[in-house]
């Protein structure tokens, strides 16, 4: 729970430290020449096969990438917000004993080495101020993304009794750890609707699932004990239907279930239940290759942001974006961008056509829409009014790959078990994409969306982007 952040941005550290490791060692060579050989220093880059090194030194960088790795992804050392002051020296200084374990190999079994134990001295203290800068720059990020709420995680706690008051002031007192309470579920029905030492009681423990979706939540925390342990199990249910991790502190007696993670904060010990487990690493890379994909799309597809607007606003009155507001991971709100394909208004026309909706539940879908313009027809067909959506996945608020994300009209009419399709960022593309799209029920619909969610992997999202390639080209189920 609070260190997911250290798992998250390990890989994007681990990068850092391996450029840091291969750039210090470049000017430690220079620096080494420069107070050694400074004759050789204006050929350095010419002569130092030569003159400088054994071949075999150029091993060392490599070696400390290795340790590197070694120590953070198979030791699983939480590389970012440790604690301690003396865990942070260990990431620092550690590589230092691979080098010097190597010089000193290098020197018993070639009496010949002809490298200055200075350049020790000389890498070891570039190598350092790196890799300790890079954990100041990653404490900057993450801290300038809380400042502007981006990864702020908000939890409800169920109890309004001293323990649930002191975790939800403790939260409050640190928020460098990225939570803020959203409020508490009480077990006194007199309390809702009153604040608790500042804090709202949203509703009593029966109402969860209508707190839930009236309010942005990302977990729910259990601080009061219960005798009933029925009472327990029914809350962690209901948690998991809706896609809510469900966090539970040991002081409540719980019995064992699969699939929970243990975390502790100060002198508190917490059980979390993951409805859904994404690898915090894995996730990195999603993101990573979101902006990578988005960035590169964007820059191509130039000529047709310049193309397309003119296009529409030829064919009809209008601006050539339409905004809509979404609903986002756990009930965020956001605004997502498309290329206009009907006439203005066309909302309000919505009623005057129920009749004529292709779909089930609460999608509205019908096949020649006559508040589609002309062009607009063209643009649903090869789905290019998608392509403003590149923007959101770069902002953070969409990725290429997830469940479509829903206007709030639509959740508000969802069975609970519908709204775990919140509990990941939305997507352009999904199974639903690539499976038929307007063609399946909607229940069928939710369920793609489900098992996407279950079996996730990165995988998974590639085999589904080259499936949308072809989906769009044969336009199947587009309406």
């Amino acid at each position: 729970m609070i260190r997911e952040k250290e798992k998250y941005y390990g890989p994007l550290l681990f990068f850092l430290d391996s450029i840091s490791t291969f750039v210090s060692y470049g000017l430690s060579l220079y620096f080494y020449l420069w107070f050694f050989h400074p004759h050789f220093i204006k050929y350095w880059f010419l002569k130092l096969g030569v003159y400088f090194f054994e071949e075999t030194i150029f091993i060392i960088p490599f070696l400390v990438v290795f340790f590197i790795f070694f120590n953070q992804f198979v030791r699983k050392n939480d590389y970012i917000y440790k604690r301690k002051a003396v865990d942070i020296l260990y990431q620092i200084f550690s590589p230092l004993f691979v080098i010097i374990a190597v010089f000193l190999i290098f020197f018993i079994i070639n009496p010949l080495f002809r490298v200055n134990p200075w350049f020790i001295v000389i890498y070891g203290t570039i190598l350092c101020s790196f890799l300790f800068f890079d954990r100041m720059l990653i404490s900057f990020y993450i801290n300038l993304l809380q400042r502007k709420s981006r990864v702020t995680r908000y939890i409800l706690i169920v109890g309004t009794n001293k323990k649930a008051i002191n975790t939800a002031q403790l939260f409050n007192a640190h928020v460098e750890w990225g939570f803020k309470v959203v409020g508490f579920l009480t077990y006194e029905v007199e309390e809702v609707g009153k604040e608790v030492y500042g804090f709202k009681v949203l509703g009593a423990v029966d109402d969860i699932i209508f707190v839930l979706e009236k309010n942005v939540v990302d977990l729910v925390l259990l601080c009061q004990e219960r005798e009933n342990l029925k009472d327990l199990q029914t809350l962690a249910l209901r948690c998991k239907t809706l896609g809510i991790d469900f966090v539970l502190d040991t002081n409540v007696f719980v019995q064992n279930i699969r699939k929970i993670t243990f975390d502790s904060v100060d002198n508190s010990y917490f059980i979390v239940f993951r409805s859904i487990w994404l690898s915090p690493e894995k996730l990195l890379i999603k993101r990573m290759i979101d902006i990578l994909i988005s960035g590169i799309g964007i820059i191509i597809c130039i000529p047709l942001w310049i193309v397309i607007p003119i296009l529409i606003k030829r064919d009809s009155e209008g601006p050539a974006f339409y905004i809509q507001e979404r609903v986002g991971k756990n009930g965020r709100l956001f605004k997502m961008y498309k290329f206009r394909t009907m006439v203005m208004g066309a909302e309000k026309m919505q009623s005057e056509l129920l009749h004529l909706n292709q779909m089930d539940g609460p999608v509205f879908k019908i096949k020649d829409d006559p508040r589609l313009t002309k062009i607009g027809k063209l643009l649903r067909r090869t789905s290019l009014d998608e392509l403003p959506q590149l923007f959101n996945v770069l902002a953070g608020d969409m990725s290429l790959v997830g469940p479509r994300p829903p206007i709030l009209k639509e959740v508000l009419q969802y069975r609970p078990w519908q709204r775990k399709r919140l509990s990941v960022i939305p997507g352009i593309t999904c199974l639903w994409q690539v499976t038929g799209r307007n063609e399946i029920k909607f229940d069928e619909w939710m369920k793609l969306d489900m098992q996407y969610i279950d079996n996730w992997s990165l995988t998974l999202d590639l085999k589904i982007l080259f499936l949308t390639v072809k989906a769009v080209i044969s336009r199947k189920g587009a309406l």
